[in-house]
């Protein structure tokens, strides 16, 4: 038995530094080792060609102020053709709305790296001929379907006139045009009064246009034109290959729109049926791009070649045996040790599959210093959360969902999945919120009285305005506000003492043990003591009379009251000593040290004072949305029950303005929940602890291809 419990024990101790070491890795960059790599000039290319392969070698800056030697330029001058060549394909796809793919099992031989550039565009060289082509019909297409509209905009107005007004214009005893001025009829009645020997025309065709036609004698037409240029007169010009006949004129550019449109459709159509031979051509071409990064990033003597970059540290017996075999041993490899906040070092992350996506909108910050707290595992999290609370509706989120599914198909895999967990979160939160395109959806469907079956007089997460529309009287709507304040102010409390934690750690990890105590400590210390009862009492107003007692009666009341006033007064004091000591401690002056700590004093005061209410743009945005939906929702049932309409057309044009008005709806609060969740987390948190100015760990990879170099360069 006692075997046994041992056996037990060990087992456990060893899940638990598992479980330790994968956070560890989650919420802390992986450690990069620096190599500096010397193989014989006889072997190198067969050297770069397998470290391309294994893509575990991010290649860096050459060191020369230790090796002499000198940088082949005709690699600089082959990774910049190739890299260029590579822009003009990747045009193609954006041209035509596509995204690139690799393609696995590519092959390519050639006597040097320059003569496999010079291999591949010769073998594709048709391929590039006709997508130039096309993409250069495209554009103009565009161009001139741009052109075309801007006079079928024009022409929309005066489609109705069937004369020639070329020909009248070109009349020699009666001068004649058209145009369009704005202002009121009335305007135009008394240049008619006011000029003899002319007729004018006019017909009110927008809101402040009116289109005018005027004749008479050159003389009075002149003056007339005069008069009409204080109206901001804009002659009618169409141009000579249309027909002067603005209703002619008309019918033949939708005409030409129609035909450069199809005939775009099937350039389109055909580009697309050889978009596998242009992924072939892509891949290889990024292939020889990636392993020319190193080639343009080597220092060569007569007999060397001398090269320098970074690796995960668990892929040193990778890179070892890779080098092994190219060159049979013939290597020297020179560790310069593992790196940490050291400059140039790239940052290397590593994360979960299903938090990875959420990177990129760090890196939209910045990409985190080697040794920084890794906020994504975080983010994951409080991103979707802060989204789906300003925008909770089950039928948007839903929307959401299908666009993310439907546009970045063939797109962006990663904004795909972040935009596919934002709508199901807000169709999560909409369910709460009884809204289903609005409330008048979610009562169709039954959400609403799912809620109330279970009890409730309005759903968990309703807005105020359903009170207003349900008319539950001013108690309910009180409480449905302060139901949405409490959950934003609880969040302002977490993230706040989060991020200022996090900062603690972050100085302790950068090896500023003395900046961690002494100034980020007492940050800490302060923030959470004034959010403290937000974060600990449910109830925003309860929590909001705990800060008035700390505030005006000095920490009476009670022990939360006492932890808020004493907390923040020692935070403060901490603050104000902290720095000038740490600052004593470095060899500068204390004074200078107390001037500092001043000033960040004040900028903490201010921080709480404005990040704190910051967070309440989710009861703002919530509301706004709500409230949108409720007018919406008035709109329809204002038109639906309009009695100087039929009912069948009152009801079909109440649902068609209702559906219009959900789709603007969730366009636009789509993409203002989205910019303002960014905001609290970049603004409000990050400024706590995180710097984002490290670079990415990028190494060298080859998708799928296998280069065989077949001669030394």
């Amino acid at each position: 038995m006692g075997i046994k419990r041992g056996g037990e024990l060990r087992l456990k101790s060893r899940q638990v530094d598992s479980s330790l070491r994968g956070w560890v890795e989650v919420l802390l960059p992986r450690k990069v080792e620096e190599l500096v790599i010397t193989v014989p000039m006889s072997l190198y290319d067969a050297v770069v060609a397998k470290l391309a392969s294994i893509g575990v070698f991010h290649v860096d800056e050459p060191p020369r102020e230790k090796i002499t030697g000198y940088v082949v330029r005709r690699y600089r001058g082959l990774l910049a053709r190739i890299s260029e060549k590579l822009s003009r394909v990747e045009s193609y796809y954006k041209a035509l709305g596509l995204e690139p793919q690799h393609v696995e099992g590519l092959e390519l031989k050639a006597g040097g790296w320059e003569e496999a550039f010079e291999k591949i565009q010769e073998e594709y060289k048709s391929i590039e001929a006709a997508f130039e082509k096309g993409v250069q019909r495209l554009a103009a297409i565009e161009s001139r379907v741009k052109e075309l509209v801007l006079v079928k905009s024009i022409l929309e107005m005066v489609k109705h006139v069937d004369a020639d007004v070329r020909k009248a214009m070109d009349a020699t005893r009666i001068a004649y045009t058209v145009g369009f001025v704005s202002g009121e009829p009335g305007d135009l009645e008394k240049i008619a009064g006011k000029v003899k020997d002319v007729v004018i025309a006019y017909e009110v065709v927008g809101e402040e246009t009116i289109a005018v036609a005027l004749a008479g004698t050159p003389a009075s037409t002149r003056k007339a034109l005069g008069e009409l240029r204080k109206l901001k007169w804009m002659p009618l010009t169409i141009p000579m290959d249309l027909p002067g006949s603005p209703a002619q004129a008309y019918e033949k550019v939708q005409e030409l729109i129609e035909k450069l449109q199809e005939e775009a459709d099937n350039i389109v159509k055909e580009l697309s049926s050889m978009k596998g031979e242009l992924d072939k051509y892509y891949t290889l071409l990024y292939a020889l791009k990636e392993a020319a990064r190193i080639l343009a990033n080597t220092l060569f003597t007569k007999t060397m070649a001398i090269f320098r970059g970074f690796i995960d540290k668990s892929d040193r017996k990778k890179i070892r045996d890779a080098l092994n075999e190219a060159s049979e041993g013939a290597f020297i490899i020179l560790s310069l040790g593992v790196k940490r906040a050291a400059q140039r070092v790239p940052t290397k992350v590593e994360l979960p599959k299903p938090i990875r996506p959420f990177h990129k909108l760090v890196r939209m910050f910045g990409e985190p210093d080697p040794d920084e707290i890794v906020p994504t595992v975080f983010m994951a999290i409080t991103f979707p959360l802060f989204f789906a609370l300003m925008f909770p509706d089950m039928g948007h989120g839903l929307l959401v969902l299908l666009f993310a599914l439907w546009y970045f198909k063939n797109r962006d895999p990663d904004w795909r999945y972040i935009l596919s967990v934002l709508g199901a979160a807000s169709m999560v939160t909409g369910f709460l919120a009884g809204e289903f395109f609005g409330t008048l959806g979610a009562e169709k469907v039954g959400i609403i009285k799912f809620w109330e079956s279970l009890g409730y007089e309005a759903p968990p997460l309703a807005q105020a305005t359903f009170a207003v529309e349900k008319g539950l009287g001013y108690e309910v709507l009180r409480q449905l506000l302060f139901n949405i304040i409490s959950i934003a102010l609880w969040l302002a409390a977490f993230m706040l003492m989060l991020g200022t934690f996090l900062g603690i750690v972050d100085a302790w990890l950068k090896g500023d043990k003395l900046g961690a105590v002494l100034s980020k400590a007492p940050v800490f210390l302060f923030f959470t003591s004034a959010t403290l009862p937000f974060f600990l009492i449910p109830d925003a107003s309860k929590a909001g009379h705990v800060i008035q007692q700390a505030i005006f009666n000095k920490g009476g009341g009670g022990i939360l009251p006492a932890i808020v006033f004493w907390g923040s007064i020692a935070a403060i004091i901490w603050k104000l000593l902290g720095e000038p000591i740490e600052y004593a401690l470095e060899g500068e002056s204390f004074l200078s040290g107390l001037g500092e700590a001043l000033l960040e004093v004040y900028e903490m005061l201010l921080m709480v004072m404005g990040n704190i209410p910051s967070f309440l743009r989710i009861l703002g945005l919530g509301l706004a949305h709500a409230g949108l939906m409720l007018g919406f929702t008035e709109l329809y049932y204002l038109i639906a029950g309009a009695s100087s309409l039929p009912y069948v057309v009152a009801i079909s044009l109440a649902i068609l303005v209702y559906a219009f008005g959900n789709l603007l709806v969730a366009g636009l609060e789509a993409i203002i929940a989205f910019a303002h969740s960014l905001r609290l987390h970049f603004y409000e948190w990050f400024s706590k602890f995180y710097h984002g100015t490290g670079k990415t760990f990028e190494p060298v990879r080859i998708p799928g291809v296998k280069i065989i170099i077949m001669k030394t360069a």
